[in-house]
């Protein structure tokens, strides 16, 4: 469990152990804090057969199916796009049957903003009047994307950014050498966006933004600011928002006004890159030439 989740997830099982725990959870948040998995390891609690305030015991038999991909009272249902009303009723159907481990049955819903308005509606019965021993864990990174019928019959929890101090000891703990703040910040403070960044999973990240940025501060700035815009336009709503975060760093660290007016510029050009048509390489170039010294 993530150091930052410690506290609510003993509180979950907690209230579990006490048979208080609500039968719909949901937990919205930003992402890349780690949503998926607090509810990956509520959801093994609940399967568990001999559950502490430390979570599932991973020794009884639930916890070996579970363990080796089978268990089957757990389902999960996601969907590449949209969760339609198909995947809910699947999911629904396999809740209404005995647990054929004699305990709990679990849904979890990882992208539950996803749902069209008739899977939402399809799942508010089950939401209303779950069967024995039912509990759904639904997951969100944008809670004003669901139906407030959803919202008004699940237990709703807001999980907030860790704490720098403890993203950036979860980060030095699993390789990341480097971490800082400012690299943290680039990915908005979530931790879990910085790792998968850097271990490859997102072809544009922070650290070759900032090996490219100090090449452009450096060189020919027309030229560089030509390449880069170039090189930048498939991210470039990502690119502008980081030349932001320069420019605001430089301005605090100068208070100079021409500082304030290229962090302006930043702004200004990240709300621009949002409209539809729009030459991004164009755009990026007018924006990068204005860090030209």
């Amino acid at each position: 469990m993530f150091p930052w989740f410690s506290d609510i997830f003993r509180s979950f099982s907690s209230r579990y152990l006490a048979n208080k725990l609500h039968h719909a959870v949901l937990l919205s948040g930003a992402s890349g804090i780690g949503k998926y998995q607090l509810a990956q390891e509520l959801g093994n609690t609940l399967l568990c057969k001999a559950p502490s305030l430390e979570g599932a015991c991973n020794q009884c038999q639930s916890c070996y199916l579970r363990i080796a991909g089978n268990h089957p009272d757990l389902y999960v249902l996601e969907s590449e796009k949209q969760l339609g009303v198909d995947k809910i009723r699947e999911g629904i159907a396999k809740l209404s049957g005995t647990a054929q481990m004699s305990g709990n049955k679990v849904l979890l819903i990882p992208n539950a903003d996803t749902m069209t308005e008739a899977a939402a509606n399809a799942l508010l019965k089950t939401l209303e009047e779950p069967t024995a021993n039912t509990y759904l864990l639904l997951i969100t990174n944008s809670v004003t994307k669901l139906m407030p019928t959803i919202l008004s019959r699940c237990e709703k929890h807001a999980l907030g950014l860790p704490s720098v101090e403890l993203s950036l000891n979860y980060l030095k703990d699993n390789g990341v050498e480097d971490a800082s703040e400012a690299l943290l910040a680039a990915y908005g403070h979530a931790p879990l966006r910085v790792e998968a960044a850097l271990k490859g999973e997102e072809e544009f990240s922070y650290r070759t933004f900032n090996d490219d940025f100090q090449a452009l501060l450096a060189g020919d700035a027309n030229s560089q600011a030509h390449r880069l815009a170039k090189k930048w336009q498939d991210n470039a709503v990502l690119a502008a928002q980081w030349c932001m975060q320069k420019a605001r760093g430089d301005y605090m660290n100068s208070q100079n006004s021409s500082d304030y007016t290229r962090y302006v510029k930043c702004v200004e050009v990240t709300k621009t890159l949002q409209h539809p048509g729009v030459n991004k390489s164009m755009v990026l170039f007018g924006l990068l030439k204005q860090f030209q010294r």
